[in-house]
C-alpha cells in the first residue's frame, strides 16, 4: 500500500511538472525531472515488498532512462553534436517539455504497475503448471526446422548483408515468414526451459546460446538480447536468487558488448577491420556506449513537435501493426488505403520525418512520442497506466496459467527496446506465439490421450488372449 501511495503522489507530482514546463531548454527543469524519475524508482524497489525484484519493471525503467533522460542533462547543455543522429534538425525548445511529458507518462505507467498491490493477492512463487518433455522437444522441433528453412531461403545471408553491405532492412521475402517462427520457437523454448528437470536444462541452454552467437556476429542484437533478458529473469526467479550487485555486473559488461558489437557489424567477419575500428573508437563521456538508446531521444522531440501542428492521429497509426498477426493483411491496407504508409504504422512517422520517404534504413521511435502523437497528453497517462497493469496482472497470473506466462516473459524480453518502440507491443508475436503454444499445448494432450487409449486397446487383447 505503500508503494501504491508514493505512485500517486508522483502521479500527481508528474502531472504538475508537465503543466508547468517550459517552452524553452531549462537544464535546471531537466534535472529536476531526472531527479523525480531516479527518486520514484528508488522508492518503489525499496517499499516494494515482492519477492522477484528483477523484471520487466526493473529493465523497462533503465532503458526509460537512457532514452528520455540523458540526452536533456548530459548532453543538450554541452552544444556538442556527439552522434551523426543528432545532427538531424529537430527543435530545441521542446526539448524540456518532451521530457516532461516523457516523466508524466513514465509516473502514470508506474501507478498502473502498482495498481494491483492494493489488492489481497497471492505472490507468485513457482508455477502451478506444467510443461512435459514432449512439449518441449516440441518448441525445439519448431526452432531447428524454422530456423534451417530461414537459412535455405536466404534468410541468414540477408541479415549478414543489412549491416556488411548496407542491404535494404526492410526487405522481405519468404524467409521473413520463417524468421517469425524461428523467434517465437526460441522464445518458447528460453521462456519454458526451467521448467525442465536440471539434467536437461544444459543442452537446450547451450542451443540458445548458440543462436544468440550466431545472430551477434551478423550484427543483429534485438533477439539476442531478448533472449538474454528472458534467461537471466527466470533464473532468477526459479532457480538462484541474483543480487543486485551481479545484477549491475550483467548489466555493464552487456552494455560494453552490445556497444563493440553496433561498432564492429559494419565490418563482417574482418577481424583486421574490428582491430582498425577499435583503435579509432573514442568514447568520450561514459553514457557514449548506451548512444543506440540515447539517439532515440530525436524521436520523442519530432514526435511532440510534429503533434503541435497537426491533428492526433488516434489508432490509424496502428493500423498496421493491428493487422500484422493475418499474413498479407498489411500490404492490402497500405495498396488500397489512400493514407501515407508513415501514417499507418508506429514507428515509420519518426523516420520519415528525420531520413524522408526513400531511406533505406529506420530511426526507431519513442513510446511516449506515438502515444502522445495518437491520443494527446491525457490519452499519454491512460495508455501508459495501461500497459503499467497488463505488466503487473501479466507477472500475477504466470505462476497459475502457462498463457499468462508467456505473456509476461514475452514482456521482459522486449523490456529494453520498448521506450524506443511503438507504443502497441508487437500484436504478430503475441498473437503467434500464443497460438503456437496453444496448438502444442493441444497436439501433446491429444497425443497422451491416444496413447493411453491404444495401450488400454492392447492390454485388454492380452487379456483376452490370456482368457
Amino acid at each position: 500500500m505503500l508503494t501504491y501511495l508514493f505512485n500517486i503522489a508522483f502521479a500527481i507530482l508528474a502531472t504538475v511538472l508537465y503543466i508547468q514546463a517550459p517552452w524553452t531548454y531549462s537544464y535546471d527543469y531537466s534535472v529536476l525531472l531526472m531527479g523525480c524519475f531516479i527518486a520514484q524508482n528508488v522508492l518503489y524497489f525499496a517499499t516494494n515488498k515482492r519477492k522477484h525484484w528483477l523484471g520487466f519493471e526493473f529493465f523497462f525503467m533503465l532503458s526509460f532512462f537512457l532514452v528520455n533522460f540523458v540526452y536533456p542533462v548530459f548532453y543538450a547543455p554541452t552544444e556538442r553534436i556527439y552522434w551523426s543522429f543528432f545532427s538531424f534538425a529537430f527543435n530545441d525548445n521542446f526539448v524540456t517539455r518532451a521530457t516532461a511529458l516523457a516523466y508524466f507518462g513514465y509516473a502514470w505507467y508506474m501507478l498502473g504497475a502498482t495498481r494491483i498491490l492494493q489488492l489481497q493477492r497471492e505472490e507468485p512463487t513457482a508455477p502451478t503448471f506444467t510443461i512435459t518433455m514432449r512439449q518441449y522437444i516440441w518448441f525445439f522441433g519448431i526452432t531447428i526446422v524454422s530456423w534451417v528453412l530461414f537459412v535455405m531461403t536466404g534468410g541468414l545471408a540477408a541479415l549478414q548483408s543489412v549491416y556488411a553491405e548496407g542491404s535494404n532492412l526492410r526487405d522481405v521475402g519468404i524467409y521473413s515468414y520463417f524468421n517469425n517462427i524461428f523467434t517465437i520457437g526460441c522464445y518458447l523454448m528460453a521462456i519454458f526451459v526451467f521448467r525442465l528437470p536440471k539434467q536437461q536444462w544444459w543442452f537446450y541452454l547451450l542451443v540458445i546460446a548458440a543462436f544468440m552467437l550466431i545472430l551477434l556476429s551478423t550484427g543483429s542484437r534485438q533477439l539476442a538480447v531478448g533472449l538474454a533478458l528472458v534467461l537471466i529473469v527466470g533464473f532468477s526467479m526459479y532457480v538462484w536468487h541474483l543480487k543486485w550487485w551481479l545484477v549491475a555486473l550483467m548489466v555493464i559488461g552487456g552494455s560494453i558488448a552490445l556497444f563493440l558489437v553496433m561498432k564492429l557489424r559494419t565490418e563482417g567477419l574482418d577481424v583486421g577491420a574490428w582491430q582498425e575500428k577499435l583503435a579509432q573508437l573514442r568514447l568520450e563521456e561514459f553514457w557514449d556506449i548506451y548512444e543506440d538508446l540515447i539517439v532515440n531521444d530525436v524521436n520523442l522531440f519530432r514526435l511532440f513537435g510534429w503533434a503541435q501542428e497537426n491533428d492526433l492521429t488516434w489508432f490509424q497509426g496502428m493500423l498496421l501493426d493491428i493487422s500484422s498477426p493475418i499474413p498479407g493483411l498489411a500490404g492490402h491496407i497500405i495498396a488500397t488505403s489512400d493514407v501515407p504508409p508513415q501514417m499507418l504504422h508506429g514507428g515509420d512517422l519518426p523516420s520519415y520525418l528525420i531520413l524522408g520517404p526513400d531511406a533505406t534504413w529506420g530511426t526507431g521511435t519513442n513510446m511516449i512520442g506515438e502515444a502522445f502523437r495518437s491520443f494527446g497528453a491525457v490519452g499519454t497517462a491512460i495508455a501508459m497506466f495501461l500497459i503499467g497493469v497488463w505488466v503487473k496482472e501479466s507477472y500475477y497470473r504466470a505462476h497459475k496459467s502457462v498463457y499468462w506466462y508467456l505473456m509476461y516473459f514475452l514482456l521482459v524480453s522486449h523490456a529494453l527496446i520498448y521506450p524506443r518502440a511503438p507504443l502497441l507491443f508487437d500484436p504478430r508475436l503475441v498473437t503467434w506465439s500464443l497460438l503456437l503454444l496453444a496448438i502444442v499445448m493441444t497436439i501433446s494432450t491429444n497425443q497422451t490421450r491416444i496413447g493411453n487409449w491404444l495401450r488400454r486397446i492392447g492390454q485388454r487383447k492380452e487379456e483376452q488372449l490370456c482368457e
